[in-house]
């Protein structure tokens, strides 16, 4: 029994090790779901019979009630816990996944995708702070990066569900046999969340939040000894906390302006990519598949490569250097011409952009306190697909108008470029192995 709880390796019990996998393999089937819509988009368009500015108008009103959902639940991490959120958005998810099947509609697909997105969202800021609450300090970059890779990772799994499922059938029931399909390993992941524990710095900061709220302060301080919290602050309502706390409220605005512009490219680079590929640089559909499985590929290890990186020159500075890189490889993207050229392009644009991500998030949650960290979490989650709800809206008109190039260098490549300045800038520089007590309370 001694040896289970004895350190494995540098901090990392058979525990964090087993929240390690349970995060990456959640954020998967979270980016698995959302992808199997986006690699299919050329298809749902041809089975419903609509243009792509009618299919950017229906991805931006998916994504406006994934928002909404992801900003009602998230202040719920804070205030009842971390643990009950994180497994029913992925069996929520898991189930409308499967009701895909069902879409006969566009209406039908928009409420389908909606009540499954939302959770798939869930997902992402509650696994994101569970595991920087869980990760040792020396670790938490490094390893959180490797679970941000879970999106490539879902997306690879997407892609290669479509590539395997969708020519056995007609064309228009074949995408959703592969949402179909999809649900079997969310459910084995559900499963495997039955052993998963409230982290132990959440139960504090609860605790001490409903002592302090009740008048009790003194037991209040007396919990939060190991885990300091701010007892002026915790009481209030989460979002009040990040947007009137004088040591938050000016990080969440710049913080919140970052997030906006790289995430409103997101559409365009990964969404529509298919689309674009197909339409516009006229490959095959099947041809595109491989071309984002491959790409997919190398993004799970610029992820993970990411995260390292951020572990040594701290997450502000690696997040600013790879966004710079990322934009100028939209641009190349943007220029090229013929079918090898793209293809590198392609290659080269999908593992830079994303992996911004896998350093990303982790400054994210470890610039806000435990009391708020589940709520600003979902917050910039939310700004996600605010972003991509704007992205998604602007893609189909813009490039009906201005077409492909000018498209990709206006919304592809210049937020990525504005994002990473605005991080360089305005950005807050934390030590990469400082416990989260040590940044702020």
């Amino acid at each position: 029994m001694v040896a289970n709880k004895e350190p494995i390796f540098k901090g990392m019990t058979k525990y964090k090790w087993f929240i390690f996998i349970v995060a990456l393999l959640g954020w998967s089937m979270a980016s698995m779901d959302l992808n199997l819509y986006s690699i299919n988009l050329p298809l749902i368009m041809s089975t419903y019979h609509i243009s792509i500015a009618l299919t950017g108008i229906i991805t931006a009103l998916i994504f406006l009630g994934a928002t909404i959902v992801v900003w009602i639940v998230g202040p719920f991490l804070d205030t009842y816990g971390r643990k009950s959120v994180w497994q029913y958005s992925l069996l929520t998810m898991a189930i409308f996944t499967g009701f895909t099947i069902f879409a006969t509609t566009v209406v039908i697909l928009i409420i389908i995708r909606v009540l499954s997105d939302g959770p798939s969202y869930i997902e992402f800021p509650t696994g994101i702070t569970i595991a920087n609450e869980e990760m040792p300090a020396k670790l938490r970059g490094s390893l959180y990066g490797w679970i941000q890779a879970g999106f490539p990772l879902g997306y690879f799994l997407a892609t290669l569900i479509a590539i395997t499922v969708v020519p056995r059938f007609p064309l228009d029931l074949g995408w959703k046999i592969a949402f179909l399909i999809g649900v079997v390993p969310i459910l084995l992941v559900v499963i495997m969340r039955h052993w998963v524990k409230e982290p132990e710095r959440s139960k504090i900061a609860i605790k001490a939040r409903n002592l302090a709220k009740n008048g009790h302060l003194d037991e209040a301080k007396e919990i939060t000894k190991k885990y300091q919290i701010d007892l002026s602050e915790a009481p209030k309502y989460p979002y009040k906390q990040l947007f009137t706390d004088p040591k938050l409220k000016k990080h969440t605005i710049y913080s919140t302006i970052t997030e906006l512009s790289h995430e409103f490219s997101t559409p365009a680079l990964f969404f529509f990519t298919s689309t674009a590929l197909v339409v516009y640089k006229h490959i095959p559909v099947e041809q595109s598949f491989y071309i984002i499985l491959a790409g997919n590929g190398l993004a799970f290890f610029a992820y993970g490569l990411m995260g390292h990186l951020g572990q040594k020159i701290t997450r502000k500075w690696a997040s600013a250097i790879i966004g710079l890189v990322g934009g100028i490889s939209v641009i190349f993207f943007a220029l090229s011409s013929g079918l090898l050229e793209t293809i590198i392009a392609t290659l080269l644009f999908y593992p830079l952009v994303l992996a911004w991500n896998g350093t990303w998030w982790v400054y994210i949650a470890e610039t806000y306190p435990t009391r708020v960290r589940g709520t600003a979490d979902s917050w910039q989650v939310g700004l996600n697909d605010a972003a991509w709800i704007l992205g998604s809206l602007a893609y189909g008109f813009v490039i009906s108008a201005a077409g492909f190039l000018y498209t990709y260098l206006l919304i592809g490549a210049l937020p990525v470029l504005l994002g990473a300045i605005l991080v360089a800038t305005k950005g807050i520089k934390v030590k990469p192995d400082e416990e989260l007590e040590e940044i702020i309370v």
